[in-house]
């Protein structure tokens, strides 16, 4: 089923439900990690490694992984840079572990993306309420990062932030959602997931055994043609709620 509740814990995909970018913005966090990852690299033979040549390692490293079965936002930094520093011939200069902390985080700060009103509002009244928040999200950051980052920025708790690079899978791949359920101690269907892309976040959920609920109100905010799943209703689901606000959420009493 879509919905059945009432639910004791709400969990939140993070981009386009409870942070968006702006579509001409989305790709500056993209040259800000090539930025940082360019300053710490030396390379093992005369020649230059500027933004271009950086982003042009990271797509080739991308691609590899991809034939060989791998999502990239699968992978911790940590797996991730020695993986980059051998596709551009160079070594990094500083220590890996704290270098990965820091890739984590590059760019939120010099482009930090858009919060959510709507997002923010439901946090914190939950919050209020005492009912567990978590997030789950297909990100190459780690899920501590976005955590940090959620309350230093905006003030919001989120019990957890499970991301993809945590724990080696990513939506609808149900383990990501499984492990979320696992870090807080509910069984799935005790969890309603609210996200935005039909085929990650609700499939993927009522495939973990999770609650679902559709969010479109940032479609807006999507790129011409980049999600066309987004657009169809999947009318065979007639279960699954779907808002465009959420508010809803506490409006039709979803979670206790």
């Amino acid at each position: 089923m879509g919905s059945e509740g009432p639910f004791r814990a709400l969990s939140l995909d993070l981009w386009f439900t409870a942070l968006y970018y702006a579509p001409e913005r989305d790709v500056q966090w993209k040259e800000d990690r090539a930025r940082l990852l360019q300053d710490a690299l030396r390379p093992r033979t005369p020649q230059i490694v500027d933004v271009d040549s950086v982003q042009a390692a990271l797509d080739s490293v991308h691609s590899r992984l991809r034939a060989e079965g791998r999502e990239p936002i699968t992978l911790d930094p940590e797996v991730l840079i020695p993986l980059y520093a051998d596709a551009l011939n160079a070594e990094l200069t500083v220590p890996l572990p704290a270098f990965a902390q820091a890739y984590s985080a590059a760019g939120l700060a010099e482009h930090p993306p858009m919060a959510n009103p709507e997002a923010v509002a439901i946090v914190r009244a939950l919050t209020e309420r005492e009912i567990t928040v978590i997030a789950i999200t297909n990100t190459a950051r780690r899920g501590s990062t976005w955590r940090d980052y959620l309350r230093e920025q905006w003030g919001l708790e989120f019990r957890c932030v499970v991301s993809s690079c945590d724990c080696g899978a990513a939506k609808p791949d149900p383990a990501i959602f499984q492990e979320a359920a696992r870090r807080i101690g509910l069984a799935p269907g005790e969890i309603l997931h609210v996200g935005d892309r039909w085929e990650l976040d609700v499939e993927g959920a009522l495939r973990a055994g999770f609650g679902a609920m559709l969010y479109r109100g940032l479609w807006r905010f999507y790129r011409e043609g980049e999600y066309s799943d987004a657009d169809a209703q999947r009318d065979h689901a007639p279960e699954v709620p779907r808002v465009d606000r959420l508010s809803e959420v506490l409006d039709r009493s979803f979670l206790r």
